[in-house]
C-alpha cells in the first residue's frame, strides 16, 4: 500500500496525510474496540427493532419492499453513524477529519472510480469461485432486490445500497477500524483485519468476495488519504451490481 508516484495518475503522497502515522493523541486500543463494537451493536439493535416494527420477521427476503429495505437501512445505519461519532468523540476525541472525512481532490475521486470497476470484476470472479466450491448462498439484500422491478424501486434500492450503506460501512470499517489499526500495525495487516470484519458482517456466504472488496477499499483510502474516495468506490461497486439485477433478464 505504498503511495503512488507522481506519474501514476493517482493522488501523490505529499497531497495527503500518511495513514500509517497516528493521529494526536493516538487512539487507545480498548476505547477503539468499545467504539467499534458499540457502533455495530447499536445498528444491530435498531435493525432488530425495525424488523419487528415493520413485520419483517419470518417473511422471506423476496417479499421485502424497496421502501421497507430503505427504512431499515436508514435507521440502522443511522444509529451506527450516530453512536460512532458520539463514542468516538467521547472516548477517542476524534474529529471528522481523523476518520478520513477530508475534502477529496478530483484526482482522488477519479482514481476511486477507476479502481471500482476492477474491484467489482475481482469480487464477481471470487464470488463465482466460492459458489462453485460451496454452492450459492446470496445475501438477503440481493435476494430482495432481485425480486424488485421498476424505476422507483431501482432508485430506492440505489439509495440503500449506493448511498446509505457505503457511508456507514466506510466510516466503521475503514475510517475507524482500519484507521485505528494502521496506527499500530503495517497497513497490509490493518487492511486484512478490517476487511475480514467487514466481510464477516455480510455473512459467511459471501465472505470471500466481500473480503477482496474490503482490501481494495482500504487500499483506496490509504492511497488517497480521504474516506470519500473509498465511499465513492464502494457506492459504484454496489450500484453496478444493483443496476445489473434490474436490467439482466431473470431466469
Amino acid at each position: 500500500m505504498d503511495a503512488a508516484g507522481p506519474g501514476s495518475g493517482a493522488p501523490r503522497a505529499e497531497d495527503r496525510p500518511p495513514l500509517g502515522e497516528p493521529v494526536a493523541p493516538r487512539w487507545d486500543a480498548l476505547r477503539l474496540a468499545i467504539t467499534a463494537l458499540g457502533s455495530f451493536v447499536a445498528a444491530v439493535l435498531v435493525s432488530t427493532a425495525v424488523v419487528v416494527a415493520l413485520g419483517l420477521r419470518g417473511r422471506p427476503p423476496q417479499e421485502r419492499t424497496p421502501e421497507e429495505i430503505l427504512i431499515l437501512a436508514v435507521l440502522s445505519d443511522g444509529a451506527l453513524v450516530l453512536v460512532l461519532f458520539l463514542l468516538g468523540r467521547r472516548l477517542l476525541r476524534v474529529r471528522a477529519s481523523d476518520l478520513g472525512l477530508r475534502r477529496p481532490s478530483v484526482a482522488a475521486l477519479a482514481f476511486a472510480a477507476l479502481v471500482a470497476g476492477g474491484l467489482w470484476l475481482a469480487s464477481i470472479a471470487v464470488n463465482a469461485l466460492q459458489v462453485r466450491a460451496l454452492g450459492p448462498n446470496p445475501q438477503s439484500l440481493v435476494v430482495s432486490v432481485g425480486a424488485h422491478s421498476g424505476p422507483v424501486a431501482l432508485l430506492m434500492d440505489l439509495a440503500t445500497g449506493a448511498i446509505v450503506a457505503p457511508f456507514a460501512e466506510e466510516l466503521l470499517y475503514r475510517g475507524l477500524i482500519f484507521g485505528g489499526l494502521a496506527q499500530r500495525v503495517p497497513l497490509g495487516a490493518a487492511a486484512a483485519v478490517s476487511a475480514f470484519l467487514f466481510a464477516l458482517s455480510h455473512g459467511l456466504g459471501v465472505i470471500a468476495p466481500i473480503f477482496i472488496l474490503g482490501l481494495g477499499l482500504a487500499w483506496i483510502y490509504a492511497r488517497t488519504g480521504t474516506l470519500w474516495a473509498a465511499m465513492t468506490a464502494h457506492a459504484l461497486v454496489n450500484a453496478i451490481s444493483l443496476v445489473l439485477l434490474f436490467v439482466v433478464p431473470r431466469a
